[in-house]
């Protein structure tokens, strides 16, 4: 992973457990801040079906904008496997932020670890907190494929 992509988080690393009941500490307002400016993630698992099939994704009302994406593969046993198992049957995903489409036609393979440096694939985007997410995926092999997902936003 790079670590430009944490450039924002590493200032808080050495921070104090409790920044608000130091002396001279930080006021309520600045800790608010950097608790909604923490990342938060929404995992979501599908079966893919044989054929097209669509899931709608639901975020928390307060998401605020969307960091990215990112894909694991399970192995055959039904565990997540070293170095993430491809993607055999599922060979197109599609994915739409409130009838935008971000993602179009991109073998789901794309957004695993195997073809990203970092923890997830960035896409920011504004959210409202009304939202309409949703996930299209079309598989083409003979079974029903598992796929976990998680979504990365503030």
């Amino acid at each position: 992973m790079k670590n430009e992509n944490f450039n924002e988080e590493m200032d808080f690393l050495n921070a104090p457990q409790f920044p608000g009941q130091q002396l001279g500490g930080q006021t309520i307002e600045k800790i608010r801040s950097v608790i909604k400016k923490q990342k938060r993630l929404r995992g979501y698992t599908f079966l893919c079906p044989v054929g097209s099939s669509e899931f709608n994704l639901d975020l928390s009302g307060t998401a605020r904008i969307l960091l990215g994406i990112a894909f694991y593969g399970k192995s055959l046993k039904g565990t997540l496997a070293d170095g993430f198992n491809q993607f055999v049957q599922v060979t197109s995903t599609q994915f739409t932020v409130n009838n935008e489409i971000v993602i179009d036609q991109l073998n789901p393979n794309f957004l695993t670890q195997q073809f990203n440096n970092n923890e997830y694939y960035y896409i920011p985007r504004p959210l409202s907190g009304t939202d309409q997410l949703t996930m299209k995926f079309i598989n083409t092999g003979a079974l029903t494929e598992t796929i976990d997902m998680v979504l990365y936003y503030i």
